[in-house]
């Protein structure tokens, strides 16, 4: 909002200049972004919040330094001469119906006849181009300099152009073309509001008049509008359109619907001493709804407890005062151009600046000493993070929703959103491992040629009407020379973050089951019978990187806390077995073959090689384990080492009928 200082000095007492002034502004909550200069005058760059519509105006700017320096702000009357009546018994007339109440609140509008256009005085047209508007003629110019001054957007239609005398706001029936002032046929539909004669519209509400009843060189009869539509209405039509103007600025804020008629009785004033004109019929007011003054409860006890300061009772009354607000027993009656005040906690703010922020005393916050406990999800997260980013892995941040296009490979069900910015986000994310590539393609466009992401976000999916939330822990792995033994690399991976927060029981089966993963090089994460993730190598015909996909509430839920172990303090003792079984017995079936024995010196056992060829009959396998034995209280001998191997041995040859090599 460009503001004359000149403009200003005229509606309120300033001492100082423009500088002075930008800290009084800056000290009622605003922010002056530059000072310029435009002449004579000073020309002040204030950035108004979108809560404070009543402020895009010279009058709501005056009235808030007035309350800044303690003055209850009194409007200056603007052109008050008393306006002409023409006698004529063939004056025109003018009928107003609106028959959309909730989207026009209340429509003003008057006729001026003998108007002659020519160009604005100096004094308008100058005031008009130091607040960035080009002049155009005196009674558009007129209609600008008064939205300038009351915040109260105008429109004059050319009188002769309203077809049947009769304006009517209202909506379209259906999709109508309509010419705006900029030359430009705009399409619009039932959702947007239209100020229509007779024939058709000649205005869209609030945003912009239309090419055929603009003021033109001869034109001698004017209808002048002064209106309060539903801001929601202006923002919605507005923002489809991409048309902008200086009054869907203010209507999309919120405009005083109770100074519609005091406005342009101002407005009629100022045309008739610059225009030659006189007033051809009384002002039309439609109001069908007369807004009322907003009652909020106060209380001063409750202002200082939030503040956490002591302010006198009649100091509050004194600021509520300047700001045009009435207190008495209890509740404030807030003035109608203060539509941002509904709540208790407001009129706080407003007695904080008026007191002066810099008066708030600076306290520590009272709180009570208590132990928190953390929850284990929480453990858990923090336990992926550290284990993931030591193994080379960052952590991607990326959105929860995408297009429907990047999850069709991974879902057939994607969750769409009813209200999305954009195609490109209207579905819900059902998966992480799309943002995942995503994330990998931008990083290979750019020259890397290796890398390792992970993210642990939600993901979404549908049961029944409901949508349901899953917190899940993707990875993805990529390398320009990609190579089978991958997958045992992001297989690896998963094995050792599960163990690393505690999760044990784990196995993996032999195929995903996922369209979008290798058949021959993925595999499920099974706990006991349930899926807790999947892992592996991506289909040829989806890129080349190996993934990973966990179910983290699965297992974050039920991971254990991890326990500080004593070393051993005796040497180990290692001895080596390799079998011959089936092709069909995984290297897992050994494992739990070798848990399920129930040795208590048995401390580890690991595959370190896998031969199939010459020696080996067809249908077989040779598979040689590593099995650790150990003691925690003495060194054992190898006679306890080699009975407890020789039972093992015994035990894997029945269990899988297994073969020693």
């Amino acid at each position: 909002m460009l503001v004359s200082f000149n403009w200003l000095k005229e509606l309120v007492d300033i001492k100082g200049g423009a500088e002075a002034l930008a800290e009084k502004l800056t000290m009622s909550g605003f922010e002056v972004e530059s000072i310029s200069k435009s002449g004579d005058d000073s020309i002040l760059d204030v950035n108004v919040t979108p809560n404070r519509g009543d402020c895009l105006s010279h009058i709501g700017i005056a009235r808030e330094v007035a309350a800044v320096v303690g003055k209850k702000f009194e409007a200056c009357p603007e052109q008050d001469r008393r306006v002409r009546r023409q006698t004529n018994i063939s004056e025109p007339k003018l009928d107003v119906e609106i028959r959309d109440k909730k989207r026009c609140l209340r429509y003003c509008a008057m006729i001026i006849s003998g108007v002659k256009i020519a160009p604005s005085p100096a004094w308008i047209s100058s005031r008009l181009a130091s607040c960035g508007i080009q002049s155009i003629n005196n009674v558009v110019d007129a209609t600008n300099y008064m939205m300038l001054l009351t915040g109260q957007p105008f429109h004059a239609f050319d009188y002769r152009y309203i077809r049947g005398g009769k304006i009517i706001v209202t909506t379209p029936p259906s999709e109508t073309s309509f010419t705006t002032l900029d030359g430009v046929t705009r399409k619009l539909s039932e959702e947007d509001l239209l100020i229509c004669d007779a024939g058709g519209p000649v205005a869209i509400a609030g945003v912009m008049g239309g090419a055929n009843s603009e003021i033109r060189g001869d034109t001698v009869t004017i209808v002048l509008e002064s209106a309060c539509f539903n801001p929601i209405t202006v923002r919605k039509t507005s923002k489809k359109l991409g048309l902008s103007s200086e009054s869907s600025k203010r209507f999309e804020r919120g405009v005083d619907a109770d100074g519609s008629a005091d406005s342009i009785k101002k407005l009629a004033d100022l045309i008739t001493k610059i225009a030659g004109s006189v007033k051809s019929q009384d002002l039309v007011d439609i109001y069908p709804r007369p807004v009322k003054k907003a009652k909020v409860k106060f209380s001063v006890n409750y202002a200082n407890s939030l503040l956490g300061m002591v302010i006198k009772p009649q100091n509050v009354k004194n600021y509520f005062r300047y700001l045009g607000i009435s207190y008495s027993r209890g509740v404030c009656t807030i003035p109608t151009w203060r539509q941002d005040l509904t709540r208790p906690a407001d009129l706080v703010e407003e007695v904080a600046r008026l007191h002066g922020y810099d008066k708030i005393p600076l306290t520590l916050p009272a709180f009570t000493m208590s132990g928190l406990s953390r929850p284990t999800h929480s453990i858990a997260d923090e336990a992926a993070r550290k284990f993931l980013a030591a193994h080379g892995f960052y952590e991607a941040v990326n959105y929860g929703f995408c297009s429907p296009l990047e999850l069709a490979p991974f879902s057939k069900e994607p969750v769409t959103i009813s209200n999305p910015l954009g195609v490109e986000f209207s579905a819900m994310k059902t998966s992480l491992i799309p943002g995942l590539i995503n994330n990998i393609k931008l990083n290979v466009n750019f020259g890397q040629d290796s890398f390792k992401l992970f993210e642990l976000r939600p993901v979404f999916s549908m049961q029944g009407a409901s949508v349901i939330e899953t917190k899940m822990l993707g990875g993805i792995m990529y390398r320009e020379k990609s190579d089978p033994a991958d997958f045992y690399y992001v297989k690896g991976v998963c094995a050792a973050l599960l163990e690393f927060i505690g999760l044990t029981c784990v196995g993996f089966s032999k195929s995903a089951g996922r369209e979008f993963m290798h058949p021959n090089a993925s595999c499920k994460i099974m706990r006991g019978e349930k899926e807790i993730g999947i892992c592996g190598i991506l289909h040829p015909s989806i890129g080349k990187a190996s993934i990973f996909e966990l179910n983290w509430e699965e297992v974050a839920n039920v991971g254990e806390t991890r326990k500080f172990k004593v070393l051993e303090r005796f040497p180990s003792v290692r001895r080596d077995v390799a079998l011959m079984v089936s092709e069909d017995i995984l290297s897992e079936d050994i494992q739990n073959a070798i848990a399920k024995f129930g040795s208590r010196i048995i401390k580890n056992a690991a595959p370190f090689d896998v031969y199939k060829g010459k020696g080996i009959p067809e249908g077989k396998k040779s598979i040689a384990y590593a099995v650790m034995y150990s003691n925690s209280d003495r060194t054992l001998t190898d006679e306890e080492v080699n009975k407890e191997h020789a039972g093992l041995v015994s035990f894997l040859k029945n269990k899988l009928g297994a073969e020693i090599r």
